[in-house]
Order: C-alpha cells, then structure tokens, then sequence
C-alpha cells in the first residue's frame, strides 16, 4: 500500500507570491484572539525569538514532561532561560497542578495538541495565566483550522507535514494586549525579527490557510475512525491529528507498519516512543497528518486499520 507524502496546495505552487497583509489577516481570522504577526523562516525560528521575549519578561519557563517539541528544552540553555517541568496526564495539562507550579511573571510554552495526540484545555489555561500574570506561548503549528489561538505570544510553523503545509517558513503573532504591555521592548523584537529574512511564500500560504480548517477536520476525522477500531489506541475521547497506539516492541511494529503502509518520499509513516515530541510511553505513533488530504478517504482509513491490525 503506498500513499501520497503530504503536499503543498497546487494552486498555491502555482501561484507562490502574495501579499503579506492578506496572510496576516486570514491567519487572524483562524484564531481567537487577534495577533500582530511577524512572519519568519521556520517554526523553530518562532520559537526561539517567543523565547527571547520570555527571557526579557522572566527569568523561568514552564514546558510541558512530555508532548511538547524538541526546541522547548534546547532554545532555553541557549538563552540562560531557567526551565521547569509541568507535569501532565500524558502530555495534556492538569489545571490543578499547572496552579500549584505557575509562578507570577514566570512564562509557559505548550504545543495546542500535546503531541499532535489530543487537546489542550486551552481556554482554561488561558484564563490562569492571566490570573496569575504568566507569559502564555502557544504554539499552533498541530491546530490551526480547529480551537487554538489564546496565548499571549503564537508560534506557528508552515514547514512540512503541517496543516500549514508550505514547505518553509513559520510565523510568530504578539497578541495586542502584549504588544502594550511590552512597549519599548516591541522595537528590539522588530530588530532582531528583520535578521529572519524571509521570501515570498504568501500567495502558497494564502491557499493553505484557506484550506486549513478542512484539513485539520479531514485528519481528526480519520484519526477518530483509526483509534476507535485499534484496541490499544489512546485518546479515543479526543480530536487529534495523529494517533498513539501503545505496544511492548514499537521498533518491530513500526518496522512492519512501515513495509506495509509506505508514503512516496519513502519517510516513515510512524514515530517510536517513548517520545519527548508524543508521549513517554512504549508505543507507536502512527502519523496520519504524513498522509496527503486527497488521499484520506473510507476506502483507504478501512486498509489503513486492517494493515495496523495485522502489524499489531
């Protein structure tokens, strides 16, 4: 069974260039708050200047033990950031006890969907952080075209294979009611973003965007169908983009999975936990958001599960 690789809109390929402006405002209208947005060469590039603001707004930074990304671990040693773990409920926060860990003026980053496996209480952690007058970055980069966009400070990336799915580039967004509490400090961030130089990838962005609440749903939707047909899959009671399915040899089951289900640019179609990226247990994480959304129908979720369950 070999499936379509995730690929950028056709149309946007097309017609690559745009205008920036126009992005900017559809990117706001996909969110729940509104957001300047500085627009830059990758996700992690997002990342780490949201870090930098953290750096000048306090000297501590929560992530989350598990279903977070790489870069929230590494990008703090790099900026004498001091970091602290908030525990979760296999990647997803526990409100109660972010309570007991948020400090005042300290910050948070957290992925929208921990591990791209299930949703974070967003709104809930939203209201804390305020309360508490915690920095909250939030990176969207698994959820854009569903719920997300409630932190003070958006990362997102459009590199691949995202819902944003451009090949290159991300964007960071300041929310307006940071943007006046950060003043002066707002030109040394328009300094240091001018050393990202970007091109013109706004008329492919444009497309995506477009498309991104459509692609978001078509892969929570076959996602929801392979968890509830695998026994051992979690998050079943939760939207996700992917899914986790938990076994005692994940290197040999990604290893038949892979024989069985290939993608056309030859990537792996699973991911081996324990994973910082997923989530801290033995298992698979069988990545549907790989897939390419023109290939995400019954027939091919129905092969997806039978060629699973013979892997299993």
């Amino acid at each position: 069974m070999i499936l379509r690789h995730r690929r950028p809109n056709t149309y946007g390929l097309i017609n690559k260039e745009g205008d920036k402006k126009e992005a900017s405002m559809i990117i706001n209208e996909l969110l729940n708050r509104d957001y300047k947005i500085t627009f830059l060469p990758s996700g992690s590039s997002a990342v780490f200047l949201a870090m930098w603001i953290a750096k000048i707004y306090s000297d501590e930074i929560l992530v989350p033990d598990m279903g977070g990304w790489q870069g929230f671990l590494k990008f703090p040693k790099l900026l004498n950031l001091k970091t602290k773990m908030a525990e979760t409920n296999l990647g997803i926060i526990d409100i109660e006890k972010l309570d007991r860990h948020l400090k005042k003026n300290s910050s948070l980053i957290l992925t929208s969907l921990a591990g791209y496996l299930a949703p974070q209480p967003l709104k809930e952690i939203k209201k804390l952080c305020e309360e508490k007058e915690v920095l909250f970055i939030e990176d969207i980069s698994g959820k854009i075209g569903g719920d997300c966009g409630y932190g003070d400070i958006i990362v997102c990336s459009t590199g691949s294979p995202k819902i944003l799915n451009c090949e290159y580039g991300g964007f960071l967004g300041i929310s307006r009611e940071l943007e006046e509490k950060l003043g002066n400090v707002l030109n040394d961030i328009k300094i240091l973003s001018k050393t990202y130089k970007t091109i013109n990838y706004f008329g492919l962005l444009k497309e995506e965007l477009l498309n991104a609440k459509k692609t978001y749903k078509r892969y929570v939707e076959a996602s929801k169908i392979i968890k509830n047909e695998i026994e051992n899959a979690y998050f079943k009671e939760f939207e996700g983009i992917s899914v986790f399915i938990e076994c005692d040899n994940p290197k040999e089951i990604s290893k038949k999975i892979n024989s069985i289900i290939r993608l056309d640019n030859k990537k792996s179609i699973t991911t081996i936990c324990p994973n910082y990226d997923r989530i801290l247990k033995n298992g698979i994480v069988f990545e549907t958001k790989k897939i390419d959304v023109s290939e995400i129908n019954k027939e091919v979720i129905n092969e997806i599960i039978i060629a699973l369950k013979s892997a299993l």
